[in-house]
């Protein structure tokens, strides 16, 4: 977020009510709500944000990373106010599970998630797999794509070792050509070098924010 507004660009960043990091901004000191985070959840908070008038956004551009990416999409066909979207790293596809594993979740009543940046296990309800599969069509985010008609820049590492770097092609797979552009970090995971604790930038990041500066410039100008 800083590089991007040091590049001249003004950044809202916001933390989703559901997501389970709390007053710490740091860590997941509200397992209990993560466990029972749906993609609704996020995509009605970035309806909450757009509509705050203090923070007077005129055409933004929402970014997301990994899951991040989902909501982006999904809230681009949602909400007339936005101009376009960016992922990194983020799945064609929310629900990458075997159906033997549906069925794990479905029978010990919840799930596992090992977050890819601080390493923290948390716990997923599975009233989250029941919403996902009632909804499945509503939280298609290449269909969501499609349908924003808006430019998109998908980014994806390709060392990610999260989730496969086809995925970007996926999520422009039913966008216009003219509107989608999908850029490969050769050697990047999907955090694009970045840990928990932060110890200072990366040279796969600042080649990312470096793609998402140039693309906002040929946006904006367009």
């Amino acid at each position: 977020c800083g590089e991007l507004a040091l590049a001249g660009h003004r950044v809202v960043r916001m933390n989703p009510s559901m997501c389970g990091v709390g007053a710490s901004l740091d860590t997941f000191d509200e397992p209990q709500r993560f466990a029972r985070q749906t993609l609704g959840h996020d995509v009605e908070d970035i309806e909450a944000v757009l509509g705050d008038d203090a923070l007077g956004l005129d055409g933004p551009i929402l970014l997301g990373h990994s899951r991040g990416g989902l909501v982006a999409a999904i809230s681009a066909r949602e909400y007339p106010a936005i101009a376009g979207v960016i992922t990194m790293g983020t799945p064609g596809d929310l629900l990458r599970l075997t159906e033997d594993e549906i069925e794990m979740w479905r029978a010990t009543g919840r799930r596992e998630i090992v977050n890819a940046r601080t390493g923290e296990v948390l716990h997923q309800d599975v009233e989250v797999l029941e919403d996902y599969l009632m909804r499945q069509e509503f939280y298609s985010a290449p269909s969501a794509l499609a349908q924003s008609n808006l430019p998109v820049l998908a980014i994806h590492g390709g060392g990610d070792e999260a989730v496969d770097p086809s995925s970007a092609g996926t999520l422009l797979a039913e966008v216009d050509p003219d509107l989608g552009r999908k850029v490969i970090i050769e050697g990047a995971g999907h955090t694009f070098g970045l840990a928990h604790p932060f110890a200072g930038p990366h040279p796969h990041a600042r080649k990312a924010v470096e793609v998402i500066v140039d693309w906002l410039r040929e946006e904006r100008s367009g």
